[in-house]
């Protein structure tokens, strides 16, 4: 059993980074394209194989498993795209050592802000003209309950 967990592990994150070399950091908000189709092409290669070759039972357990994985997946990948604190820490981690003025070169506010701003761009979030942020408004009530959350857990 454990070699069918590990098989799937597997095929999951090797079909999440096919999507992510084809889509790359594409956003369909919340959720970055990639991760959607590799969710869904992943489940069903692997729902028919352990069907066909095991149980429905084994087949419907997989689809859970690879819902908690994908779950789990996309909120590392986004604390990962969206923290400051985190891309840092990776940095550190990788080059042991940073100049911290060079550092600030290549990693500073203005990065930080262009890569968020592309983020917003890439989900059809904001619209950039002339150096101006334009909001999309797509009558989103998953942003305004999103944002009532957000102030009200500021108020706290």
């Amino acid at each position: 059993m454990i070699y069918l967990i590990l098989l799937n592990l597997f095929i999951s994150l090797i079909v999440l980074k096919f999507f992510y070399i084809i889509f790359k950091e594409k956003i369909f908000y919340p959720f970055r394209v990639a991760e959607i189709y590799a969710y869904f092409f992943s489940n069903t290669i692997l729902f028919v194989l352990n069907f066909l070759f095991h149980s429905i039972f084994l087949s419907m357990i997989f689809i859970i498993f690879n819902t908690l994985i994908f779950y789990i997946f996309y909120h590392l990948v986004n604390m990962i795209q969206t923290s400051p604190r985190t891309k840092i820490l990776i940095d550190l981690l990788k080059f042991k050592k940073i100049n911290i003025d060079k550092y600030y070169e290549s990693y500073n506010l203005e990065v930080i802000i262009k890569n968020r701003l592309e983020r917003f761009e890439s989900s059809n979030q904001v619209n950039i003209v002339n150096n101006k942020i334009y909001y999309i408004n797509h009558k989103s009530n998953f942003l305004k309950l999103l944002s009532f959350i957000f102030t009200l857990i500021k108020k706290i």
